[in-house]
C-alpha cells in the first residue's frame, strides 16, 4: 500500500535536520467528503424535495443561487486563514460546523412553509463548507509535490464532483427508504469520519508566520505581507487575466444543480434519479476531473478550461435537442458531469499554478475560487429564471445552460487572441 505522505529529495547537509514531507495526492479526494456532502445536499437533495413539495422551478433557482453565495464572498474571511500555520484547525473546526449544519437541516420543518430560515440554514452550512475547503485549498498548494500539482487538483475535484454526486444521492435515497432526519444524520457522520484524514496532512512550516516581535506588531506585519502578496497577483496582468476568466461562465456547470428538479419533466422514476444523480454522476464526475487533471498537465491550462467548457455547452445543447424521455435525462446528466469534472478539474490546476508561494496563498486561491462560484451562482439562478421564457420550460433552461457558457467562452477567446498570445517584445540590442 502506498505511504501517505511522500518524502522529498534530502536537504543539504547545511539545512535544518527537519526534513520536508509532502502530501499524498489522493489523500485530497477523501478529504474534500465534507464539501461534497454540503454541496450535494442543497445541490441535489433540497432541489428534488423541493420541487416535489410543489416549489416552481424559479423559486428554486432563487434558493439555490442564494445559499451557494457564500462561495463567492467567502473572500471577506478567508484572509484569517493565512495569519498563521493553523491550516488544520481551520479545516477542523469547519468540518465540524458542517456536519451540525446538515442535521440542523434535515431536521427542519416544513422548510417551504418558513422558506426564509430555510435559505438561512443552507447559507450557513455552505459558508462552513466553504470556510474548511480554502483551508484545505491552502494546504493543497502548499504541502503538495511541486510536479504532481496537475495530479493533486485532479483527484482534489475527484472528490468534490464524485462525492458531491453521491452523497446528494444518498441523501435522497435514504429520505425515501426513511427519513429526511436519517439522511442528515448519516451524511454528518461521514463528514466526521473522512474529515478526520486531515490528521495525515503536515503542515509545512512558514517562516514568515513565525513572530519576530511583539505579537500585536507581528500580527501587522503579517497582514501587510498578505494584502501586498494578493495585490500583486490580483492586479497582474496575468492574475487580472486569471479573474476575467473564472468570473466568465466557462465552465461552470450549474446544470448540475438543477437535474435534480428536471427529473419530473422527463418522467424520471425516484429510484433512477437516485441512481444517475448519486452513482452515475459520481463516477463520471470522478472520472473527469481525473482526465481534466491529467490534460491540464499537457496543454496550457486556460485553453484546457475553455476546451472542457465547449464540452458542457454541446452536452446542454444536445439534451435540449433531445426527447423529453428518462432516456434523454440519463445520458444527458451524465454526459454533462463527465465533461463538468474534466472543467473544474483543469480550473484547481489552472489556480494552482498561479498561487502556490507568497504569504497569501489560501487567500489567492480562494479570490479565484470566489470569484468562479460567483459565475457558478448567477449562472444557476439565470437557467432557473429561462425556464418561463414563453413557457418553454425545462428545455428553455438547458438551452440557456449552452448559450451562456458559449458567451464565457467567447469572452476566454478574446482574451487569448488578445492577450495570451503575444510575446514579450524584444529588449533591443545593445549599441
Amino acid at each position: 500500500m502506498s505511504p501517505l505522505i511522500e518524502q522529498e529529495t534530502a536537504l543539504p547537509a547545511t539545512a535544518p535536520a527537519e526534513e520536508a514531507r509532502w502530501s499524498w495526492p489522493p489523500l485530497f479526494g477523501l478529504l474534500e467528503v465534507q464539501f461534497g456532502a454540503a454541496v450535494g445536499y442543497l445541490q441535489t437533495a433540497v432541489p428534488y424535495w423541493l420541487a416535489k413539495d410543489g416549489m416552481p422551478l424559479a423559486e428554486i433557482g432563487v434558493l439555490s443561487g442564494t445559499a451557494f453565495s457564500p462561495h463567492a464572498w467567502k473572500l471577506l474571511w478567508v484572509p484569517l486563514i493565512d495569519l498563521g500555520p493553523w491550516r488544520r484547525v481551520w479545516y477542523g473546526v469547519s468540518t465540524l460546523l458542517t456536519a451540525v449544519l446538515i442535521l440542523a437541516c434535515a431536521v427542519f420543518p416544513e422548510p417551504g412553509q418558513h422558506l426564509g430560515l430555510f435559505t438561512l440554514l443552507l447559507t450557513a452550512l455552505q459558508a462552513a463548507a466553504t470556510t474548511a475547503h480554502a483551508a484545505l485549498n491552502g494546504l493543497m498548494a502548499t504541502t503538495s509535490k511541486p510536479s504532481d500539482k496537475g495530479r493533486t487538483g485532479g483527484w482534489q475535484m475527484a472528490g468534490n464532483v464524485g462525492s458531491t454526486a453521491l452523497m446528494g444521492a444518498l441523501a435522497i435515497f435514504l429520505a425515501s427508504r426513511f427519513s429526511r432526519q436519517v439522511a442528515g444524520i448519516v451524511l454528518s457522520t461521514l463528514v466526521l469520519a473522512s474529515g478526520a484524514g486531515i490528521f495525515w496532512i503536515t503542515e509545512r512550516h512558514d517562516p514568515a508566520t513565525a513572530p519576530t516581535g511583539p505579537l500585536f506588531r507581528a500580527a501587522v506585519d503579517r497582514v501587510k505581507s498578505i494584502v501586498v502578496d494578493l495585490a500583486k497577483t490580483a492586479f497582474s496582468r496575468d492574475g487580472l487575466i486569471m479573474l476575467i476568466l473564472c468570473l466568465a461562465p466557462v465552465s461552470c456547470g450549474a446544470l448540475t444543480n438543477l437535474f435534480s428538479a428536471m427529473a419530473g419533466a422527463y418522467q424520471v422514476p425516484e429510484h433512477t434519479v437516485e441512481l444517475v444523480s448519486g452513482l452515475g454522476m459520481g463516477v463520471t464526475g470522478a472520472v473527469g476531473s481525473l482526465v481534466g487533471g491529467w490534460l491540464s498537465d499537457r496543454m496550457n491550462r486556460k485553453l484546457a478550461y475553455a476546451l472542457m467548457g465547449g464540452a458542457t455547452a454541446l452536452c446542454a445543447f444536445a439534451m435540449a435537442a433531445g426527447p423529453m424521455t428518462t432516456s434523454t435525462y440519463i445520458w444527458g446528466s451524465l454526459a454533462y458531469s463527465l465533461a463538468n469534472g474534466a472543467g473544474f478539474a483543469a480550473f484547481a490546476g489552472m489556480v494552482l499554478e498561479m498561487v502556490s508561494d507568497g504569504a497569501a496563498v489560501t487567500t489567492k486561491y480562494s479570490l479565484f475560487v470566489a470569484a468562479s462560484n460567483f459565475a457558478i451562482s448567477y449562472t444557476t439562478a439565470l437557467d432557473g429564471h429561462a425556464s418561463e421564457f414563453r413557457n418553454i420550460g425545462t428545455r428553455a433552461t438547458i438551452a440557456a445552460d449552452g448559450l451562456i457558457t458559449l458567451v464565457g467562452i467567447t469572452i476566454v477567446a478574446l482574451i487569448f487572441t488578445l492577450f495570451l498570445r503575444k510575446k514579450p517584445a524584444a529588449a533591443p540590442a545593445a549599441a
